[in-house]
């Protein structure tokens, strides 16, 4: 379960500024057993490399992760208590912000050493409204699962702060983000343009897409 404190702060801050950013959201057991659960899936060829657009056509040059994604059933321990987690903040988030979070889609993701990461982007297809459209893509959460992660290594998460009819020039106001072990990133998917750094260690991180009803 997660603390009422985390989730206090998680739900406050996103009120407040439409994203988040919560260290130590997972254990580092947690974590770890993740992790391993992707590099396992990855060495058995289990993963494909992502697409980008409605049309997912793959394009390393623009997106450079390979992914596979999770399933209810899966039957990991570790996928089933990080769906747990996922869910009670889906509830309490619901209820404290009544934003209809109704679904929940989520992968594993893995930017090999040397990727040129992911262009600048939007994680929901259709322009940002005042309420979703059913069935779209409304909160993005992604969990880092990397055991260190030195500054110099690249990586991050760079996060447009300022709304952008269109792709931001890239000395639009921003936050670099780093992929930390534990590390919880929170924001609203139509909202929030945002973009992978080229990295100069493999990337691993759990990402999903709360969705409307």
């Amino acid at each position: 379960m997660l603390a009422d404190s985390m989730l206090d702060n998680i739900i406050d801050t996103l009120a407040q500024q439409q994203y988040c950013v919560i260290d130590q959201f997972l254990p580092a057991s947690q974590t770890q057993n993740l992790r391993s659960i992707a590099l396992d899936q990855q060495q058995h060829g289990l993963m494909h490399q992502a697409g980008t657009s409605q049309s997912a056509v793959s394009n390393p040059k623009l997106r450079g992760d390979q992914i596979a994604w999770l399933e209810a059933n899966d039957p990991h321990a570790a996928i089933q208590d990080y769906l747990a987690l996922l869910a009670e903040m889906q509830q309490a988030i619901n209820r404290q912000l009544m934003m209809g979070l109704d679904s929940f889609e989520t992968h594993f993701a893995i930017y090999p050493a040397g990727s040129s990461g992911y262009a600048t982007h939007i994680d929901q297809f259709r322009q940002h409204r005042e309420q979703a459209a059913p069935g779209a893509r409304t909160l993005t959460s992604i969990i880092y699962l990397n055991d260190d992660w030195p500054a110099d290594a690249g990586g991050a998460l760079r996060l447009y702060l300022d709304e952008h009819a269109q792709t931001p020039s890239r000395d639009a106001r921003h936050i670099d983000i780093l992929p930390t072990a534990g590390r919880l990133v929170l924001f609203l998917s139509a909202r929030f343009w945002h973009e992978v750094l080229p990295t100069h260690l493999p990337r691993v991180s759990v990402t999903g897409w709360f969705k409307t009803r």
